[in-house]
């Protein structure tokens, strides 16, 4: 599966993708949700969470690594040295 064809399908059909297929590999609190990162394929997919109604409000694709920021101060390098 590729980005574009990840972006093309309904929510419903990413929402399966990313179940399906997706590695969570991370997640980040906001105001009113909580953003979970996964890996899909090649890219990334942020799944965007309400807290208090318990639904996902978006889902947002991307391929671009500098949009990993938020999450990279999570991941611990203790181990790797």
């Amino acid at each position: 599966m590729t980005r574009y064809h990840f972006n093309i399908l309904d929510e419903g059909e990413k929402a399966r993708i990313v179940r399906d297929k997706g590695v969570q590999v991370g997640q980040r609190p906001e105001v009113f949700h909580t953003v979970h990162l996964y890996q899909v394929d090649g890219f990334y997919v942020e799944v965007y969470h309400h807290n208090h109604f318990n639904v996902i409000t978006r889902m947002q694709s991307f391929s671009n690594t500098d949009k990993l920021q938020p999450y990279l101060q999570q991941i611990s390098l203790e181990g790797l040295v």
